[in-house]
């Protein structure tokens, strides 16, 4: 796992919609603009790549850095983990607005007029019992979430290099 004080000194602020951005960023350690991934971005058909894990990787070459990409849906229920030696990017439908403060940042399943405006991305950097470490683009520092979010779809970032 990277270390949560990396994660928080590499923290890029969330400018507008672009929260999955900012935690890819910050991720990588990259300060460059990066526009807000579409919706189907994040998945694909069998047997081809996510258009973001293709972006992420081109991203992360530009900054001299090799990584592998992976995006993807998450099956309800299961509960997220991040591997050694990854960046783990959870796109949510539900999850800690602010302290104390759960909602879904204006998105509703059923009205599709807010799939473009509502949900948010964050770096999940550690799992701790049920609650969440996370470097959030809203927020400065490391938060600590007492319960878990509810994930849409996940970003698997991994150094490439041997």
């Amino acid at each position: 796992m990277v270390s949560t004080d990396a994660l928080a000194a590499a923290r890029v602020a969330n400018r507008g919609g672009a929260c999955t951005t900012a935690a890819i960023l910050a991720a990588l350690g990259a300060t460059v603009p990066y526009g807000a991934p579409a919706l189907l971005d994040y998945v694909s058909l069998p047997g081809r790549r996510a258009p973001l894990d293709l972006r992420v990787e081109a991203l992360a070459r530009t900054h001299g850095i090799v990584v592998r990409s992976h995006s993807g849906l998450v099956v309800r229920g299961r509960r997220l983990r991040v591997r050694a030696n990854e960046v783990l990017i959870a796109n949510l439908a539900v999850g800690q607005e602010a302290p104390g403060v759960y909602g879904s940042w204006g998105w509703h399943p059923l009205r599709p007029r807010t799939y473009s405006t509502g949900g948010h991305s964050v770096v999940l950097a550690g799992v701790e019992g049920r609650s969440w470490v996370v470097v959030d683009p809203n927020h400065e520092g490391v938060q600590r979430w007492p319960r878990p979010g509810w994930a849409v779809t996940v970003t698997r970032i991994r150094s490439a290099q041997r």
